[in-house]
């Protein structure tokens, strides 16, 4: 009897939830990439509700905990407006958020000075993380970017983080984000890098993912509704 007792109050024990890592690129904007509009689609964002989160900025030093509010839009002027949501961050001043990544955690993370780089654009990115040193380029031979892939190394360690696979239409190659939340004192990254102009895909690297031979792998994704 006393065993059928210890059972029972063992299997009345909430267990924990299992989740999927989550990424919340709050400040831009929904899959309109840098736009920042008022509302996000419910296949985007609609998960996001709740605490456990951490979050930090451009210039963080520190990851904070954080809740994400996720309220259905609230002035509705067509069918569409019934896949859209509002989304409210507290702090305010965040810009990105995660969930569910047990490495990643509220206290000490670096921040790099590095803010939307355009590689296309602005060039090669180099990137110091302590005594660590990363580029971060766009190399292709054809003008129209077909054949471009953005690669990263740190001197010794090449690898592709991106390829265009020879169809492009009006591409992105963009470094939002560089610095090191997982605390290994390597490398971390948000990129957008796209051969489409309408896909944002808004992508966390992780040195803590990274394979054998790889400097970062991927930690999660935020998926647009493109």
């Amino acid at each position: 009897m006393a065993i059928l007792l210890l059972f029972l109050a063992l299997a009345s024990v909430a267990q924990p939830i299992p989740c999927e890592p989550q990424f919340a690129p709050l400040d831009t904007g929904t899959s309109s990439g840098e736009t920042e509009l008022d509302h996000w689609w419910k296949d985007e964002a609609g998960s996001w509700a709740g605490k456990n989160w951490v979050g930090w900025t451009h210039e963080s030093t520190r990851l904070v905990p954080a809740e994400l509010i996720v309220r259905p839009l609230a002035d509705r002027d067509n069918l569409y407006d019934e896949d859209r949501v509002t989304v409210e961050w507290r702090p305010k001043t965040l810009s990105y958020a995660v969930r569910c990544m047990p490495l990643v955690r509220a206290g000490r993370m670096e921040s790099a000075p590095v803010v939307n780089h355009d590689l296309e654009f602005s060039g090669p990115l180099e990137i110091a993380l302590g005594k660590r040193r990363y580029t971060v380029r766009l190399e292709r031979a054809r003008a129209d970017l077909t054949d471009a892939k953005v690669v990263l190394s740190d001197g010794t360690v090449k690898q592709m983080l991106y390829s265009t696979d020879g169809f492009v239409d009006e591409p992105h190659f963009e470094i939002e984000w560089a610095g090191d939340i997982d605390r290994d004192g390597r490398l971390d990254l948000v990129v957008n890098l796209s051969r489409k102009y309408s896909i944002h895909p808004h992508r966390l690297l992780l040195s803590t993912k990274a394979k054998t031979s790889e400097l970062v792998g991927e930690a999660a994704v935020f998926k647009t509704g493109n």
